[in-house]
């Protein structure tokens, strides 16, 4: 632009030099003038010569040339076959010579089109003029590309694309066409606009962009004869947040990120969206880390524990729309927090069912991945589960024999875990039974009087029974929720005889048993006779008194039969031997006589004693009534 402009300021002053040397014969015209290989050269030029050949037509002539050289005549407006061949159908002059116009253009410029160009005016009557000094042409390489003006398109919205090209050509036209990454019809107007020497060409494009054009090409196209050029326009589409995505170190699957205890790890997400968003990264509600005007965002934890498992949400969001997306953080972990539960009550790792019911128990565990459950009774597996964190056992129908401790086993590939649970079986008081440190034969206790003894009542139940004695209606020892009770005597005597009472009871019902406590008693001729029955007694007795007025009464007889005995007399030794023989006779009579009928009364069956009563005593009590002959027997 500046070499033109002197060159321009040079031509003015030439001009003026030469008007002053020719008078009115001026010219208006660069001393150089560039055009591009294949465009068109317009070679500007305005002359004035004398008025009086104002009503006289002239004749302008462009000589490609220095001097006149009539092989070299560009353009001849008199006769246009003396132009030379390689101008013929290429030049014409722009204006009308009678208004002074004389510019020169030269469409299809060449390289062998360079060189000196001056022009020549001829009036009739041998009036003419060349011009100088001449106007060098240069020739130089197409560059010239037609411009594109962007628009800001957004997704979905129709928006018109511009595309100009400028020249100072007025000949033949050139060419605008479109190239676009749109599969639709294009819409394509076209128009030309002038602005003094120069030309403007335009050609506008409508288009509807979507998110696929975006980073695609646009691409004006200009041609021109013999050449042509491009322009090209990255489309930039606008829209709103897509395809957000989370990916990390450690694998994503199906928006789950598995990371061991105690590993670091990192997580990253990424959007696309033009323009770009402003990312933030949430959990539970909070904030833990933002970004703008950037399409990735990355969230770090240097040491993952339990506590960070969760969901974290990940959005992105521009002037255009949000986007988001959540992933859920899993630690890896061995089974943790075991924990049993029931249908029924569990207390203290205890579980109490009623006997006849149904129940069920759950094993939960917290691990990840999730663990292989195992229930074990006895070393027994009763149920498993593979890979889930829960595994029921269920019991239709309880028994005591179910009693017992189950045992839960929790194992993945980090760890084991296990728990207990003790299953009680809720039931009426039952298998009552009664021992003592002497000998129970068939609910009979024997203890030799005198002695010390202990009876232990116990009972099967659950909750545990009160116990209580009880002897001839009496409470003699009681306990609460305990399955066994004692009786203790420090020292058995005969008023201890009876029938002793235990009784179980607990909330689902009630359980007793008896047992008879028999005193042994010292018996004479060194045998010792059993403890027989009240009834039994009393019957003994009875035949025992019978037996001995009898005997009286038949004494009393013998002794009123017999002659009157001398008291003075002396016995002798063989009269005191035969008396004293004939009483261990009658003696050893009735004591078998009372033991047969004794034990004739036991085999009957009476066999609850209210008391006791010992043989030897007995018959010498009743005996000792019986009167005798005292004069005889006193001296035994």
């Amino acid at each position: 632009m500046w070499d033109r402009t002197m060159m321009g300021k040079s031509y003015f002053f030439l001009s003026l030099l030469q008007a002053s040397v020719s008078m009115e014969w001026t010219i208006n015209a660069p001393l150089e003038v560039t055009a591009q290989r294949g465009l068109c050269a317009r070679i500007p030029c305005h002359y004035s010569y004398p008025s009086h050949l104002n009503k006289i037509t002239p004749v302008g002539i462009w000589i490609n040339d220095e001097d006149w050289n009539s092989q070299s005549i560009a353009f001849y407006s008199g006769d246009r076959s003396r132009e030379s061949p390689k101008f013929r159908h290429r030049t014409r002059l722009s204006g009308d010579l009678r208004d002074g116009h004389c510019s020169l253009v030269i469409d299809s410029i060449t390289q062998e089109d360079e060189g000196p160009y001056h022009f020549r005016i001829e009036f009739i009557k041998n009036d003419r003029f060349s011009f100088f000094p001449v106007t060098r042409l240069r020739v130089s390489d197409f560059t010239d590309k037609p411009s594109i003006f962007p628009v800001e398109t957004v997704e979905g919205k129709t928006v018109n694309v511009t595309c100009t090209f400028n020249t100072t050509c007025d000949g033949t036209a050139p060419t605008l066409t479109w190239v676009t990454p749109t599969d639709e019809p294009l819409s394509v107007s076209h128009s030309v606009t002038q602005w003094g020497d120069s030309l403007t060409y335009t050609s506008v494009v409508s288009l509807t962009p979507a998110l696929k054009h975006h980073g695609q090409i646009l691409i004006c196209r200009f041609r021109y004869v013999t050449v042509s050029s491009e322009q090209t326009l990255t489309l930039t589409v606008q829209y709103s947040p897509q395809n957000l995505s989370i990916t990390s170190s450690d694998k994503v699957n199906n928006s789950w990120v598995s990371i061991k205890e105690g590993n670091s790890t990192a997580i990253l997400c990424t959007v696309q969206s033009f323009p770009e968003s402003n990312l933030t990264w949430r959990h539970l509600g909070v904030t833990l880390n933002r970004t703008s005007s950037n399409n990735e965002l990355w969230l770090e934890f240097p040491q993952v524990t339990l506590r960070l498992t969760g969901i974290y949400q990940c959005v992105a969001e521009n002037k255009h729309g949000t986007a988001e997306r959540t992933v859920t953080l899993t630690i890896e972990h061995s089974p943790q927090n075991l924990s049993i539960t029931s249908s029924d009550k569990v207390n203290n790792s205890w579980v109490s069912i009623k006997e006849g019911n149904s129940t069920a128990i759950l094993c939960t565990v917290q691990s990840f991945p999730a663990s292989n459950l195992t229930w074990r009774h006895l070393g027994v597996t009763l149920n498993r589960t593979s890979s889930n964190n829960e595994l029921w056992l269920e019991f239709p129908q309880m028994t005591p024999r179910l009693t017992g401790v189950y045992q839960c086993v929790a194992e993945n590939k980090h760890g084991t875990s296990e728990r207990n649970v003790t299953l009680t079986i809720e039931h009426s008081p039952q298998n009552l039974s009664i021992t003592s440190s002497d000998k129970v034969n068939n609910s009979w206790v024997s203890i030799k009087e005198g002695n010390s003894t202990v009876i232990l009542c116990t009972v099967q139940s659950f909750p545990a029974s009160n116990l209580t004695w009880r002897h001839l209606g009496v409470t003699l020892n009681r306990t609460s929720s305990n399955n066994e009770l004692w009786l203790e005597f420090p020292q058995v005597t005969p008023r201890l005889t009876g029938v002793y009472q235990c009784v179980a009871e607990n909330k689902h019902g009630t359980a007793e048993r008896t047992v008879t406590l028999t005193i042994e008693l010292p018996a004479t001729h060194g045998q010792r006779l059993p403890v027989i029955p009240l009834a039994a007694a009393a019957g003994v007795v009875f035949l025992i008194i019978l037996s001995s007025v009898i005997c009286c009464i038949l004494k009393s007889r013998w002794r009123t039969d017999r002659p009157p005995v001398d008291a003075s007399r002396t016995v002798t030794r063989e009269e005191s031997g035969i008396v004293q023989m004939r009483e261990r006779q009658m003696q050893e009579e009735r004591y078998k006589m009372h033991r047969t009928r004794s034990e004739t009364a036991q085999d009957k069956g009476l066999k609850d004693p209210k008391t006791t009563l010992n043989m030897n005593q007995l018959h010498e009590d009743i005996y000792a009534n019986c009167p005798m002959e005292d004069s005889i027997y006193a001296n035994v």
